[in-house]
């Protein structure tokens, strides 16, 4: 596990995706769909076996990570938009691993429309019995021209980024990043990488809400050593002081101007 990602957790966001079933109180939404699929240039990714029973720890491995290049439908936080992944659970598995550093342990994926879903990201109870604790909601769908698995965006009500909006342009500079979370003692990590990049552009912590409740936050993130055209992930999420714990937390997309 990556010493930066050691502390960290989050919670919430907007939902990107063009279609993702249901939330975990049983209700459900139904997007539309992307527009057609722009042409380019792919590159296989090695597959990964996964569990999906829900509890279960799901292994991965890291994949290459490039400066995403044009040709999906829309943005998407994990993996590079040159990564194919054949399922969803490959997906998620390997943005668990490697964006958050921590074992993989997943719910079932719950098919939305025939080329989206969603799967919950859990935390494993201590010594394997009792309830997993929930931590997020991936947002999945199918994209570019060879179908492969795509992380939209993960939600969590207690960890939210409100501003920038999700999939909006921004500049190569600092911004600002709104929203609610909460954490351990009140503490919250703010980070900024490439998609599909486990390497940070800039980390921030700072205070919000207790475990008790989210409040809310402003914080700047300075995206400066981005590259015109990448799709960079925001991801917040509230510490909790465990290595294997991802924490309540959220992530959207941005795609950097020029």
């Amino acid at each position: 596990m990556r010493s930066h990602r050691s502390v960290l957790s989050v919670l919430g966001v907007l939902c990107l995706v063009a279609a993702c079933s249901s939330d975990r109180d049983g209700t459900s939404t139904t997007a539309t769909q992307p527009s057609t699929t722009q042409p380019s240039t792919t590159v296989p990714a090695t597959t990964v076996p996964v569990v999906t029973d829900p509890g279960t720890t799901v292994p991965a491995t890291t994949e290459p990570a490039t400066t995403v290049p044009a040709g999906l439908e829309q943005p998407a936080i994990w993996p590079a938009a040159d990564v194919v992944f054949t399922t969803p659970e490959e997906a998620a598995a390997d943005f668990v691993t490697v964006a958050l550093g921590v074992p993989a342990t997943l719910g079932e994926f719950r098919q939305g429309d025939s080329r989206s879903g969603e799967i919950e990201v859990l935390l494993a109870p201590e010594g394997g019995t009792g309830e997993p604790v929930f931590r997020s909601l991936l947002l999945m769908r199918q994209l570019g021209p060879d179908n492969g698995w795509f992380v939209l965006a993960s939600i969590n009500e207690f960890a939210t980024i409100s501003v920038p909006e999700s999939g909006s342009t921004v500049p190569a500079a600092p911004i600002n990043v709104e929203g609610v979370a909460r954490g351990f003692e009140a503490t919250i990590v703010l980070e900024a990488f490439v998609a599909g990049s486990d390497t940070l552009l800039d980390q921030q912590v700072f205070m919000a809400g207790n475990f008790d409740s989210a409040e809310p936050y402003l914080e700047a993130i300075d995206l400066t050593d981005a590259a015109p055209g990448d799709i960079v992930v925001l991801l917040v999420r509230g510490s909790v002081g465990l290595e294997t714990d991802p924490g309540e937390f959220s992530a959207i997309p941005v795609v950097i101007e020029g």
